[in-house]
């Protein structure tokens, strides 16, 4: 068993969630190139109840929305859930400059053709990564725009000029 899964099973959390975590990772299985992407972190978030509602949520499909003061571990909460489920993550701080060519991918200059270079979004969307989105309130509205119909029931994002990905089923954001 691994360590975060005894350090949750300290904290009360229920087996049987645990059980259907492991039952995703099954069905969610990961190339090589991505697992270092996995954080692997020491400190494990304290707290049954939100740990469940996490898990369940995940579980269902969800996207995770934290909000709290700082420093009460929405980012450390953020990791231990990518490394629980396994899954790789793709972080985006953002910023008053991020628009969404950072998320997507912005055209560029490879072997002298033009090419997209992808970004956090488009990798996290095709690989079945989670995305976590810091400090998603200083987001810009061109950087919003990318994002509504991935994290709506449709998990689609239209790369304009290049194609319409369709999220990978393990694909969540936080």
């Amino acid at each position: 068993m691994k360590e975060i899964d005894q350090k949750l099973i300290e904290q009360g959390i229920r087996k049987s969630l645990l059980d259907d975590v492991a039952y995703f990772k099954k069905e969610h299985v990961l190339c090589e190139e991505i697992i270092d992407r996995i954080p692997v972190t020491k400190e494990i978030f304290i707290g049954k109840d939100i740990w469940e509602m996490s898990i369940t949520a995940i579980l269902e499909g969800e996207n995770l929305l934290l909000s709290g003061q700082k420093a009460t571990g929405k980012n450390v909460l953020a990791d231990n859930i990518c490394q629980l489920f396994g899954r790789p993550q793709w972080s985006t701080s953002f910023h008053v400059n991020t628009d969404s060519a950072s998320l997507i991918g912005t055209d560029t200059f490879i072997e002298n053709e033009v090419k997209l270079r992808r970004g956090s979004v488009y990798e996290c969307a095709i690989n079945g990564g989670f995305g976590i989105f810091d400090e998603i309130n200083m987001a810009k509205n061109d950087a919003l725009v990318v994002l509504h119909s991935a994290l709506d029931y449709r998990k689609v994002i239209d790369v304009p000029g290049y194609e319409k990905i369709h999220l990978h089923p393990a694909t969540r954001f936080i």
